[in-house]
């Protein structure tokens, strides 16, 4: 099912619609959410309110999403090389098939408009999205990418390094919905670093100005819309060491200084644990 459509109702919405959950319950969700960030299906389901079949189910009724039970589906090895593995498991999703120049990704979480713009950037590829829930998707991932994810928690920081874990742990977001404007919670640190972002698959060049927990400003020779979000690696040297940080960043100002060449500043819309302690590493 094409992923260009109107999604007007969010999932607490449609659920309390179907009589599946009260106002009451979605707002208990959304305050450990708040706490603890993460998707609000994902507290609906842990606090016991709704089933995983609930959510796929009212998701695929709404909008017309196809169920795929992943368990009986064998994914190509070449499609699983077309999005990069620290988006699948950051967002608990998998490319399932590729027929021209459509893409088939199963998700949990269909909804997120954002994440689907940037599969698009990053595959070059019209997104066509099926559910599943969230337990199967994770099972699909452990079993295609065993070797990943052993890597991936053999590297990972020491969080007894770093510094408090309520700081590493928040969930990085400065743009004040409400007034439109960004919000400097954090203070900012000058750098001269290199940054590689993608758009439909292509890896862009740019220089990052300053940096902070909360996003960073840089420049670049491509124009950007706002809102936009974009898969990064930043390239820095922490503790003598060469390291990339990888986050999305959602575009919040644009400002062109002349031909070919624009300032652009961003917040981080999302970056894992093992990334956010590789930030805070770097601006300490």
């Amino acid at each position: 099912m094409s992923a260009k459509r109107i999604l007007k109702a969010k999932i607490g919405e449609l659920l309390i619609e179907r009589n599946l959950l009260t106002k009451k319950q979605l707002d208990t969700a959304l305050e450990e959410q708040k706490k603890n960030g993460g998707y609000i299906s994902q507290h609906l389901i842990s606090l016991n309110f709704v089933s995983e079949m609930h959510i796929a189910e009212c998701l695929a009724s709404q909008y017309g999403f196809a169920y795929l039970p992943l368990a009986r589906y064998e994914i190509p090895s070449q499609v699983l090389k077309i999005i990069p593995f620290k988006l699948i498991n950051i967002y608990s999703l998998l490319p399932i098939e590729k027929s021209g120049n459509s893409l088939e990704v199963v998700m949990a979480d269909p909804l997120n408009e954002g994440v689907i713009d940037m599969l698009r950037q990053v595959s070059g590829c019209d997104i066509e999205v099926f559910i599943s829930t969230y337990s199967e998707i994770r099972q699909a991932i452990g079993n295609y990418f065993h070797d990943e994810i052993q890597n991936a928690d053999e590297v990972a920081l020491d969080p007894g390094e770093l510094i408090k874990q309520d700081m590493l742990k928040s969930f990085i977001q400065v743009k004040d919905y409400g007034s439109g404007k960004e919000k400097r919670r954090y203070k900012r640190k000058d750098v001269d670093l290199d940054m590689v972002y993608f758009l439909k698959d292509q890896g862009c060049k740019a220089k990052i100005k300053n940096i902070s927990y909360g996003g960073l400003l840089f420049s670049t020779e491509l124009f950007l819309p706002v809102e936009k979000n974009i898969y990064t690696n930043i390239v820095c040297k922490i503790l003598a060491h060469d390291v990339t940080i990888n986050a999305v960043v959602q575009v919040i100002r644009v400002e062109k200084l002349g031909e070919n060449q624009y300032t652009i500043a961003g917040f981080f819309n999302f970056i894992t644990d093992e990334d956010r302690m590789k930030l805070t590493l770097l601006l300490k």
